[in-house]
């Protein structure tokens, strides 16, 4: 009986290493690619990385309704030194900050008074931008991803670039007279 269990167990043993032996022939291997690379583009602006958007005097009477607009402003944002386009990394990615608590919406940013002379800073409007040609996509000021993406150079040298417009709108019906000067951070992603 010693015998026969011994054998019965033996042949068990076998057909599951036999099993085992067959699911390996099946196997497949996973080859990761990829590259690291120094993110090295940078903002060329009006004054090192900065630029001043001049977006212009209007009165409040331009102002008569929730979500009236001033004129348009074209402005683009133009990144030097950018790694070359790759299978890996074929664009880059714009964010942007900046404060909205007073307009209460992340598509305006506030105003303040930051360099224009007043007392109190202009109430019941804000600043929205928008990438050039979709007047009604309003960019998001609170780092949302996915919003703006601009194509890497081919050619070491070249420069890039995204158009933008801006302008003050109302969200209220009451727009009150003041500075009305805004800053925004603009973030590069890699991804």
């Amino acid at each position: 009986m010693n015998l026969r269990k011994n054998v019965i167990t033996a042949t068990m043993l076998a057909i599951i290493s036999g099993s085992a032996c067959a699911a390996e022939t099946n196997a497949g291997t996973l080859h990761f690619t990829g590259q690291i690379i120094e993110p090295s583009c940078t903002i060329q602006g009006d004054d090192g990385t900065d630029s001043t958007v001049p977006l212009g005097t209007y009165p409040t009477s331009l102002f008569t309704t929730t979500g009236d607009e001033s004129t348009l402003v074209p402005f683009s944002i133009t990144l030097a030194d950018c790694p070359l386009t790759s299978d890996g990394l074929a664009k880059v990615q714009l964010t942007f900050n900046g404060p909205s608590a007073l307009t209460g919406a992340a598509t305006l940013l506030d105003v303040s008074k930051i360099t224009t002379d007043g007392e109190t800073a202009a109430t019941g409007v804000g600043i929205a931008i928008s990438p050039d040609g979709k007047d009604t996509q309003l960019i998001s000021m609170d780092g949302k991803e996915a919003q703006v993406y601009i194509d890497l150079p081919d050619k070491k040298g070249d420069t890039i670039k995204s158009d933008f417009n801006a302008r003050y709108k109302s969200f209220a019906s009451k727009v009150t007279a003041g500075p009305a000067d805004g800053d925004l951070t603009v973030n590069i992603i890699y991804r």
